[in-house]
């Protein structure tokens, strides 16, 4: 990801059953109702169950896009 976006992404890792919550609203309003991994971008949850560069990428591509238009 910070090969293809380079300064203009930030990647985290936040541990739903130990880390503080309070950050992301929008995830602590979905607890119970999705299976972890869950995947953010720009602040709105958008997959959840598995891990995929290339899903997280094309997402990526659609915001970034849609925000220069």
């Amino acid at each position: 990801m910070q090969t293809k976006y380079g300064e203009g992404i930030s990647v985290g890792f936040v541990d739903l059953m130990k880390d503080d919550l309070s950050p992301y609203p929008e995830v602590k309003k979905l607890m119970g109702r999705f299976h972890p991994p869950l995947i953010v971008i720009d602040g709105e949850p958008r997959f959840h169950g598995g891990l995929s560069v290339e899903m997280i990428s094309e997402a990526v591509d659609e915001i970034k896009n849609s925000k220069e238009n």
